[in-house]
């Protein structure tokens, strides 16, 4: 089998579908002689946010001069973007290394493993063969059965949790935050982004039992002076421990701030377990390089055009506050939308609604991808002025648009974000 038809078999594990849990998953690292005990890391759970938290604190650490892993999902435009070693997406050569001995030891297993958990103890392994200091781990979905959740951090993070993935994770935020809750481990700090009440209660008695410091970002970092444009935003950041001056974080939106605290937060506790103190100097620059594409990212400036992988309510609102930070409350802007079927996409339009001018809803190519005329049927319904269009010729439509409006933005789903930006390119499963 060449590497082409590797990487298919491997995407051909999505059929399995999602089997949280985690006895296969400790069956498979067991054999692999548990690559996931050979280097340190950083757990993050939650909703919004988590990616960036990621991409933050992986950043930081890599400034410091330590050897970094950084494991995030669903990827945009290759798989090899999930798996990043000192902030560079794992070769090809490697990546087919690593699944040619994960192959290698399925015949000893109870079952063939799922394309996540194929792809969880592939990062884990090249980050043990890699030499990585430490790695920062996202979740796929939930926290305490997903197949990450077999580390022991040296911290935990939620970020802020909403309702999402309510088939997998409960239809409630108690029940939702339960599942987030999972990651945090007996004695061990976790850092917690700030909650709505219900989630935080939570959370709270989930560290309470685990006897696990618990920190709260939004009461131990202070940010202010704010000031944001099209290339970024500046603030001033400053900690019950130290005073890190003002910083540039090249992601736009003010919902990034909550990600820029936590991450801050973070940062102290696991500088603090090594016995050193997070320099400001380290911090400023970590931050200022981090990247995180398709985050309210800026393709062009003359006319605007953002791309943004907000799929849900809270997201969609997150979207349209930045967009009035960025273009004023009156502007209005062509909007690019597909969404997928599993996803609340009348509360993202709704969420949006207030931004729109125009609507082009278009489909991306996937099973599980929103039909575009439903799409654009919930628009209407909304009140939206909305059409339908073929992915191929949305860019050319939204060009058409552009010049009636103030901006223009592509939301709604990682799987549109990555047909965007690439030629090609299979976003994956989408967790």
């Amino acid at each position: 089998m060449n590497r082409e038809e590797k990487l298919a078999a491997l995407f051909e594990r999505t059929h399995a579908g999602i089997k949280p849990g985690l006895a296969l998953m400790n069956e498979l690292l067991q054999a692999l002689d548990n690559p996931q005990s050979r280097f340190l890391s950083v757990h993050v759970a939650g909703t919004n946010g988590k990616g960036s938290v990621c991409a933050m604190i992986e950043s930081v650490l890599r400034e410091a001069g330590l050897r970094t892993g950084r494991f995030t999902s669903p990827h945009l435009l290759r798989v090899n973007e999930r798996i990043c070693l000192d902030g560079e997406p794992i070769s090809d050569d490697a990546l087919h290394a690593m699944l040619e001995k994960i192959e290698q030891v399925e015949a000893t297993l109870s079952r063939r493993p799922t394309f996540f958990e194929t792809l969880t103890a592939l990062a884990f392994l090249a980050f043990a063969e890699s030499g990585v200091q430490i790695a920062v781990l996202e979740t796929g979905m939930g926290g305490r059965l997903d197949c990450t959740n077999v580390v022991t951090p040296l911290v935990s993070v939620i970020t802020r949790i909403d309702l999402d993935h309510m088939a997998f994770l409960g239809n409630t935020l108690p029940e939702i935050a339960a599942e987030k809750a999972g990651i945090i481990k007996s004695n061990r700090p976790v850092v917690m982004a700030p909650q709505a009440d219900p989630a935080r209660e939570v959370i709270v008695g989930a560290a309470e039992k685990l006897s696990a410091p618990l920190l709260e970002s939004g009461k131990r970092i202070s940010l202010s002076g704010r000031k944001q444009s099209l290339d970024g935003q500046r603030v001033h950041v400053e900690s019950s421990e130290a005073d890190y001056g003002t910083l540039r974080l090249p992601l736009l939106g003010a919902f990034q701030l909550d990600a820029l605290a936590t991450s801050v937060c973070a940062l102290e506790q696991v500088f603090g377990i090594f016995g050193s103190e997070l320099s400001p100097e380290v911090l400023k620059k970590g931050i200022a390089s981090v990247a995180w594409p398709a985050r309210c990212q800026m393709l062009q400036t003359d006319p605007p055009l953002i791309l943004d992988v907000a799929h849900n309510p809270s997201g969609a609102s997150a979207l349209s506050d930045t967009l009035v930070e960025l273009f004023g409350r009156k502007a209005k802007g062509v909007f690019v939308v597909g969404h997928m079927r599993d996803k609340d996409a009348e509360g993202f339009l709704r969420g949006i609604a207030p931004r729109v001018a125009h609507c082009i809803c278009t489909s991306v190519g996937t099973d599980r991808a929103m039909p575009a005329d439903t799409l654009a049927a919930l628009a209407k319904r909304l009140g939206l002025r909305a059409e339908v269009c073929a992915l191929a010729d949305a860019k050319s439509r939204l060009g058409e648009a552009l010049g009636d409006a103030d901006f223009g933005c592509i939301a709604g789903s990682v799987y549109l974000a990555g047909a965007w930006l690439g030629q090609g390119g299979d976003p994956g499963e989408s967790l």
